[in-house]
């Protein structure tokens, strides 16, 4: 049995790695564009712009620590760099990578003497904020394209009628904290439907459910400020450097267009697919910058530099920084992971 299971690892990372390199080969393809293309502009950029990138994207770095360190009391804004840029690097790296940065995380943090309820509580909080603060960039672009006057905004309608659901899940969280009924009604709905879908099987969110808002609003009495600051001061930060990566490559773009294509970038994060959503993010902004009037070449260019910043420098930054941990924690590390793979 558990060879059968790591056959279809095998085969199944083989082909998102494969899915992967198809799709980031095809990126410039998309608008017309090739690599030859794109590497001109990006030839040009000197060192103090890239220097400025770097700085823009430490900073984007720290402002998120503050949302980790406020969801982990007594964690320290230096661990929680450690567990962004390591985490970030595993998910990057591997396909569905996301729950082996969580494994390794797990086992940080309890190297540091945090308590497994604690993480789960810590891994609750950082989940929630950053899907509703992406869902946030989404709303505030697709408000905003009709209002700012420009050439790049949509119509109304159109805008009203893709910012609906996003309003609606962002009100279906605030009505599942603002009430422990709301929580158990939500995940008791939630059970029915994977009854109905998985064949009788239940979640058990109807229980779990208010269990987790629990924690959720235990964390954010003492460090909303914090988790809020954080959170859009690294949404600021982010736009800021997907602003200066376009600049620096000769395009410049309105207030909407340039929200756009963050929150496109943002939404398309959460695809979890292939490592760091590597393809399936650059077409899908790069397709929506085009759309909205930027030139292909230079929309190419500018959105490789900033997820060559936001994702591939994540890997080296990232991995160093586990290597050296792990020189430190190597044997306790193995026992956590193996620990947390077979609960």
């Amino acid at each position: 049995m558990s060879n059968a299971i790591t056959a279809r690892r095998l085969t199944l990372s083989v082909l998102v790695g494969l899915v992967t390199v198809a799709l980031v080969v095809v990126v410039p393809r998309t608008v017309g564009a090739t690599w030859t293309t794109v590497a001109g502009p990006l030839a040009r950029i000197s060192l103090v712009g890239l220097g400025g990138l770097a700085v823009l994207w430490i900073a984007g770095l720290w402002a998120y620590s503050f949302v980790l360190a406020a969801s982990l009391p007594g964690l320290s804004k230096r661990r929680a760099l450690t567990l962004n840029v390591t985490g970030s690097a595993v998910a990057n790296v591997l396909p569905l990578g996301g729950a082996v940065g969580t494994r390794l995380n797990f086992a940080m943090t309890r190297r540091w003497g945090f308590s497994p309820a604690a993480f789960a509580g810590f891994l609750t909080v950082t989940t929630m904020v950053n899907v509703v603060a992406k869902l946030c960039v989404v709303a505030v672009a697709l408000a905003l394209a009709p209002i700012v006057h420009s050439a790049t905004a949509l119509p109304a309608g159109r805008t009203g009628l893709l910012l609906l659901p996003v309003l609606t899940v962002l009100a279906l969280v605030a009505w599942v904290l603002a009430s422990a009924a709301a929580a158990a009604g939500c995940g008791r709905g939630i059970d029915g439907v994977v009854g109905v879908v998985c064949s009788g099987r239940r979640s058990r969110l109807e229980m779990s459910l208010p269990r987790l808002r629990r924690s959720v609003l235990r964390v954010f009495r003492s460090g909303w400020r914090s988790i809020s600051a954080g959170a859009v001061g690294y949404l600021l930060l982010q736009a800021a450097l997907l602003w200066l990566c376009l600049h620096l490559v000769g395009l410049s773009l309105g207030v909407p267009a340039l929200l756009t294509g963050l929150a496109v970038d943002r939404l398309l994060t959460l695809v979890v697919f292939t490592p760091g959503g590597a393809g399936v993010v650059e077409i899908g902004t790069v397709a929506a910058l085009v759309a909205l009037g930027g030139a292909p070449v230079a929309v190419t260019a500018g959105v490789v530099l900033y997820r060559g910043f936001t994702c591939l420098l994540e890997i080296p930054v990232g991995g160093t920084t586990l290597a050296i941990w792990l020189l430190h924690n190597r044997r306790r590390v193995a026992a956590v992971m193996v620990s947390g793979e077979r609960a």
